[in-house]
């Protein structure tokens, strides 16, 4: 595998886009396995000191658009493919390292890890002639998963993606995969599906699905889509929940996808299809992946079973379940997952759960597997009447005529302690109805978004007249009792909670705090009284503010 990866290294040197050295090397691969004795003529004939260049031009050439730079050491190159074992399992192992691991390549975006390649199949349990669609199968690392895995290959694949490029690349592995029957096409489902016969979209026996989560959603036009008008989906932020929107559209008996966990939550997944989904008992399983799996992601996901007429649904808390592999972790114990998911008895790490008895506001497995009686009387920050967001980027139209006076919010105006009331920042803009919806309220909570070391402060019942946005590195709680912003602002204020806090701020993605790590904070049991500490806090400031004062004057003096 060395050899091949480092060949591959020597190809990109030559090749100013990275999938035109991919292709080459895909298209090598193949040339190996159906035309094996083409690649030893031209490896005797360059022993015998005779001309291949031209040759080796002409042949892939007329395999493919990409032009082979000549000035590669063809001769090299063609050693290392003949010496290459090209199986399915081989060419899945290249593909993992050179787009997973060796992240500098930029492939990760495009393809899925191998062991989640595995085990999606494997949730899928594919039969014999079945249809499977993937809406959006980038460079097709799963069609490698599928022949590893499966006995025969005689599947019908079928998938939709938007760039060309991929879509190239993705039909030599499915080629090398030995999918006989692949309808792999160019396409973008935003605007259309590309599957439908007399007017009617086509079902496939399964989907599968790990979406681009990078891609822009221009949503607009899809609100009077039919797949899309019923559910009412269409949430840009989430594209997920788009692809998920559009696969099931599509899906005759089941689908696997991968979502990020913060969709499994109330904040998250829209009602609509949260209503959709348990009404029509479609939920088959939820699947927690551990942390840090995917190359580049500071998200935490899980693997969604669909289904239909499921009365019980299965949750399976893997999030244990990986090592150590260089900088990211990699998923072990795919066949213990495997097994749980067949099962429907209770384990340590799965539970099977009545429709009825569902907690839906939060699906993730971890709740359901975890949850007992003694963290069921746990209050967590997410049981409070509350909401969470972000501070906003107010723009300005220079030549508009309508603007409207504001303070632009940002963590210098927090207050020490105590309630901040003095803002410094005061700016005039034309978005008026962005300024008037996000505008900030007495009691509002204010934390940054990003750091190790939280800042926290509260807004003080005298600005109701005062117009303030906060900018876009700060989180706001809102609730819709004084006395619950209170009580939280006197807890992170305390030894105790300050520490739960900064917790939560370490272990953040890339130094990004998450709303569901917040909201999943856990308050103490005497939470509530917190609140009459605040008369406290706000003596010991203005006590603060007159020494300061004196200090400050004393300087002056001297």
């Amino acid at each position: 595998m060395k050899k091949l990866i480092d060949c591959f290294d020597y190809m990109k040197r030559y090749h100013s886009d990275i999938l035109d050295a991919l292709s080459i090397m895909l298209e090598l691969f193949l040339l190996k396995k159906q035309e094996p004795s083409i690649i030893t003529d031209l490896i005797d004939k360059a022993h015998k000191r005779q001309p291949i260049k031209q040759i080796f031009k002409e042949l892939l050439s007329q395999k493919s658009n990409i032009q082979v730079n000549l000035n590669v050491n063809i001769l090299k190159i063609l050693k290392v493919i003949n010496t290459t074992d090209v199986t399915p399992e081989t060419i899945e192992s290249f593909l993992n390292i050179i787009s997973q691991k060796k992240t500098t390549n930029k492939l990760y975006y495009y393809s899925t890890p191998k062991e989640v390649n595995h085990l999606l199949c494997l949730l899928l349990e594919l039969k014999e002639d079945e249809s499977l669609y993937n809406p959006c199968y980038g460079i097709g690392s799963i069609f490698l998963s599928i022949a590893s895995i499966m006995s025969s290959k005689n599947i019908k694949l079928f998938g939709e993606e938007l760039d060309l490029r991929f879509s190239a690349i993705a039909k030599l592995i499915a080629k090398l995969s030995d999918i006989d029957e692949a309808n792999l096409i160019v396409n973008d489902i935003l605007k259309r599906t590309a599957f439908k016969k007399d007017g009617e979209i086509i079902k496939f026996d399964k989907v599968i699905c790990n979406p681009p989560l990078y891609a822009h959603m221009g949503i607009e036009q899809l609100k009077e889509d039919e797949r899309f008008s019923k559910i009412g989906i269409l949430v840009k932020n989430y594209p997920e929940l788009v692809f998920l929107t559009h696969a099931l559209s599509h899906l005759k008996t089941r689908g696997v996808f991968i979502v990020r966990n913060q969709t499994l939550l109330k904040q998250g997944l829209e009602s609509k299809l949260r209503e959709k989904l348990l009404k029509e008992k479609m939920i088959e399983a939820v699947i927690e992946l551990p942390k840090n799996i995917f190359p580049h992601q500071g998200y935490d996901f899980s693997i969604l079973v669909i289904s239909y007429n499921n009365n019980l649904v299965k949750h399976i808390d893997a999030s244990s379940f990986y090592v150590k592999d260089g900088k990211y972790n990699k998923l072990v114990d795919i066949d213990k997952i495997v097994s749980m998911f067949s099962s429907n008895a209770n384990s340590e790490f799965s539970k099977v759960t009545e429709l009825s008895k569902l907690y839906v506001d939060d699906l993730r497995a971890s709740h359901h597997v975890h949850t007992t009686k003694l963290t069921k009387q746990t209050l967590l920050l997410k049981d409070l009447d509350l909401e969470i967001f972000r501070g906003q980027r107010v723009h300005d139209i220079v030549d508009s005529t309508h603007k409207i006076k504001y303070f632009d919010l940002g963590i210098a105006d927090f207050a020490q302690f105590g309630f901040s009331d003095k803002f410094s920042n005061e700016k005039e803009s034309s978005e008026i109805a962005k300024i008037l919806k996000y505008s900030l309220r007495p009691y509002d909570l204010l934390l940054s978004l990003r750091g190790v070391m939280p800042k926290v402060t509260i807004l003080s019942p005298n600005l109701e007249e005062t117009l303030a946005i906060a900018n876009a590195g700060i989180i706001i709680l809102r609730f819709q009792n004084k006395e619950d912003a209170l009580a939280l602002y006197c807890y992170l204020f305390s030894k105790k909670g300050y520490v739960a806090l900064s917790h939560i701020y370490e272990n953040s993605a890339e130094n990004i705090v998450s709303a569901n790590d917040l909201l999943n904070l856990v308050l103490p049991k005497n939470f509530h009284n917190y609140a009459s500490k605040m008369q406290d806090i706000e003596e010991l400031k203005e006590e603060y503010l007159r020494l300061d004062a004196k200090v400050l004057k004393l300087k002056e003096e001297l």
